[in-house]
Formats: C-alpha cells, structure tokens, sequence
C-alpha cells in the first residue's frame, strides 16, 4: 500500500512538473475610476449623463510559462457600469433613463517571477510582474447626438427605442490602444490556478473617462495545463 502511495505521488510531481506548461480560466474584478456626470448641450435641448464609479470586469485568460525567463499571458476582458441620463428641451424633461456603459478588451502581457516558493510535491506561489499592449472598444455615453439619432427632432419629447440604442453604440463605438504594467501573486496547487491581479492601463482615454489611465483589479482561478 505504502508503494502504491508513493507511486501516485511520483506521478502527480512528474505530470504536474512536465505537462503544466501554461495555464487558463476565468476572472472577475473591478475598474478603479470614476466616470463624472457630463452634459451635452445645444440651443434646442441638453443631455445630462450621471457620475458612475468601478465598473464590473469579467474575463477569460490563457498564459504560457514553457519560455525560459518569461511567460506570455493573453486576456480577454468585458468591462460594464449602469448609468442614469436625462433630456430636456423647453417643453419637456424626461428621465431619468436606465442605460449601461461598458466595451471589451483584449491584453497580451509578457510578465516575469520576482521571487516563489514551493510546497513539496504540490505546487507553490510566486509574485510576478510585467507589461504589454492592449486593445479596447468602448460604447459612447448618452449624448444629443443619440437622442437625434433616435427621434429626429429634439423639440419634441424623446421616446427611446432599445434596438435603435443599440445600433447608435455599436455605430459610434470608441476603438483605442495602449499599453499595461502590473502585477501579481499566483498560487497554484497541483493543477488548480489562482491569481490576485494589479493591473495599471495608460492610453488615450480622455474621450470616454477623462482620464489617461485607470487601475484595476482582479481575481483569477483556472487550471494548468
């Protein structure tokens, strides 16, 4: 029986050892920024957008570690916060109106350990660091350009159609690039991932936050493979 065990253990170590060559899962987390209220405005009518902070993340990851001195990491990322907006004209106002903001991302990072630890025949943890590019398309906001859009005439009250809001976001969504740095500490026992992620974006993004970078952070479990 004892030989069995040991024979069970030494093939865990060899497979996890020789086959964990990468990993992927899922993860969820946060943005950290604040979006602040904005308002859109001409002689006819006026758009007021409410302030929203820390919009929801969720994402799907894969990462390769076979390459000596450093591992490539690639993740795909949904970002999401409701928001409220009004319209008023000289003789209506209407709203508040439900509506979301939000885009996807996609992340490649090249990331390397600064310092681990094992646990004997189990797996270990390590803290890790890195950076790489990014790509991002996001919604627009509510603006008098949507409302248009929707009604044709900005003297009138609104009646917004949800299959029309659809269209104006993906006609006018926002493409931009950037770069990334982060870090981040891994766990792993046998095949089972985990990571808690810092993440710190840059890139022009003064025309949908209003700001040139924003943090973020995440957790991740997934599996070696």
């Amino acid at each position: 029986m004892k030989n069995i065990k040991l024979l069970v253990i030494i093939n865990l170590f060899v497979f996890t050892s020789l086959f964990a060559i990468g990993g992927l899962g899922f993860y969820g987390g946060q943005g950290m920024l604040t979006v602040a209220s904005t308002t859109d405005e001409n002689d006819i009518a006026t758009v007021t957008t409410g302030e929203f902070s820390n919009p929801m993340q969720f994402g799907v990851y894969l990462y390769i570690d076979a390459i000596p001195f450093i591992d490539i990491e690639v993740d795909a990322q949904a970002t999401w916060s409701e928001y409220t907006f009004d319209f008023s004209n000289d003789l209506y106002t209407a709203g508040p109106y439900d509506s979301y903001w939000g885009g996807v991302s996609t992340y490649i990072t090249l990331r390397k350990k600064l310092i681990g630890f094992g646990i004997p025949l189990l797996g270990g943890a390590k803290i890790h660091a890195g950076g790489g590019y990014n790509m991002h398309s996001f919604g627009p906001l509510a603006n008098l350009n949507l409302v248009e859009d929707l009604m044709g005439d900005l003297s009138v009250e609104p009646e917004f159609n949800e299959k029309k809001l659809v269209e104006f976001v993906k006609d006018n969504k926002v493409d931009i690039n950037g770069f990334h740095v982060q870090a981040g500490l891994q766990f792993k026992l046998l095949m089972l991932d985990s990571f808690l992620i810092y993440r710190q974006t840059f890139g022009g993004f003064e025309d949908v936050i209003d700001a040139k970078s924003f943090g973020s952070i995440n957790l991740r479990l997934g599996f070696g493979i």
